[in-house]
This record gives structure tokens, sequence and C-alpha cells, in this order.
């Protein structure tokens, strides 16, 4: 009886490497959301409300300094981009929220604190668009 097992070891060897190497390349893919969408949705997230943020403490900041009887223009810088994505903003004075929407599919709203008890607020474009360069908000009370 001769038994010979070098033939056997080569072949065997590429095949446990080759499903090893599969397995580790489905698996990143079947992992992508954890790697690559997830953090770059925090990212996003966390750029829209510094903005969201940042815009509602300059408007409640100016509701707050405006005289009764009183009018206030207030213009705002808007960046580009947010997060790398275009997106649209609308302050709505009545709801009392600046309402951000990303183009791809993300949306956020702001409270204003009130806004629509304490003053007049009217916007010189209902909805604004990155890349323009400001924005006008007159407000009257």
């Amino acid at each position: 009886m001769n038994t010979r097992s070098k033939g056997t070891t080569v072949p065997l060897t590429f095949v446990i490497f080759a499903a090893t190497a599969l397995i580790f390349f489905a698996s990143l893919q079947l992992y992508q959301t954890a790697f690559k969408s997830f953090p770059s949705s925090v990212t996003t997230q966390q750029q829209f409300d510094d903005f969201g943020n940042a815009l509602s403490t300059v408007l409640t900041g100016a509701i707050l300094s405006l005289p009764h009887g009183g009018t206030m223009e207030v213009k705002e810088t808007l960046p580009q981009k947010i997060a790398e994505q275009d997106y649209k903003m609308d302050i709505d004075a009545h709801s009392n929220q600046i309402q951000l929407y990303s183009f791809k599919g993300y949306s956020c709203n702001y409270t204003l604190s009130g806004m629509s008890a304490e003053v007049n607020a009217t916007v010189n474009t209902t909805t604004t668009y990155g890349g323009m360069s400001e924005v006008k908000i007159t407000l009257r009370r």
C-alpha cells in the first residue's frame, strides 16, 4: 500500500485560503454600514445641528433685543454645502421653526422659541438654497 499525501496539500491549502478570503470580503460588504454609512450619517447630523442651532440662536437673540414697535433686519451668510451635501432651508415664522432639508433625504427642524407670539417675521425668500450668499430676515414687533 503506497499512500501519497503530497498531492492534496497544495490544493487543499488554496481552497482554505480562498474560502477565508471570500468570507472576509463578504463580511466587509455586510458591515459596510458600520464602517462607512454610520459615521457619515453621524457627521452629517452633527454639521446640520451645528448650523441649525447657530442660526436659531442668532434669530432668538435678535428677537430678544428687538424693541416694542421696532424693526430689525438680520442678514445671515449661508454655507455652500453642509456636510458636503446640497441643502434647502425654510424659515416659517408661523410654525416657529427653521427647517433644513438635504437633497439626499436628511431633514431636521430647529425651534425658534415662540417667535410667532413675539414678532412678525418676514424672510426675503421663504426657501433658501445652499450656495446663496446671504438670506435677509426682517423682524417687526
